[in-house]
């Protein structure tokens, strides 16, 4: 595969981004998303937010979120957390991934992809491509679509350690996310395919 050429400050911009949330937990439910009731704690669930490359190898970033159970459906939900139902990456991965496919085949985002030091394979790409996201806001940084929510990412958490706390949800900036709304649009928007170039 060849390679993309992505200028350094680029690719560590995005590396600090996503090593930024490394342990960050999210706790934060006020009812139960299937029917609203009360919610008491039940667990905490480290799940997997990106893989990155670096110089000592494959490094996979997690995250804690709590789960809880609902005392009036007894059914467990998660927290409020950067994940859209039924995705494996934090949002502002999928969403990263999702830019790229909207500008290219999957092939050539899979190259970005790599050049930026992330690992997401290339049927992940088609997966994705097959569902319906909400789209991000995105900067463009030398020809790379960026999610907003990535940038807000380095500077939310380095301003809640100067504090000494990193605000879960919040880290993602006022215009990041938020977790609960974005994860909201894509369960009501359904799922549907995508023009793709599949070369």
């Amino acid at each position: 595969m060849r390679t993309v050429q992505i200028p350094s400050m680029l690719r560590d911009l995005v590396s600090s981004a996503i090593l930024s949330v490394e342990g960050i937990t999210f706790t934060s439910l006020d009812a139960c998303s299937y029917c609203g009731g009360p919610v008491k704690g039940h667990d905490m669930r480290r799940k997997r937010f990106a893989t990155i490359r670096t110089k000592n190898g494959k490094k996979t970033v997690h995250v804690f979120v709590k789960r809880y159970h609902c005392e009036q459906c007894g059914r467990l939900c998660y927290a409020e957390s950067p994940f859209y139902p039924d995705t494996r990456l934090g949002i502002p991965i999928v969403d990263l991934c999702n830019a790229l496919i909207e500008k290219h085949p999957y092939h050539h985002a899979a190259r970005i992809l790599a050049a930026l030091e992330i690992v997401v394979d290339r049927g992940t790409l088609r997966n994705y491509a097959q569902r319906s996201f909400p789209p991000p806001d995105v900067i463009e940084m030398y020809g790379v679509p960026i999610p907003i929510s990535i940038l807000n990412m380095n500077e939310q958490s380095f301003r809640g350690k100067e504090s000494g706390s990193v605000p879960g949800a919040e880290v993602f900036g006022p215009g990041g996310l938020p977790p609960a709304a974005r994860a909201f649009l894509f369960s009501m928007g359904g799922s549907g395919k995508r023009n793709q170039r599949n070369k």
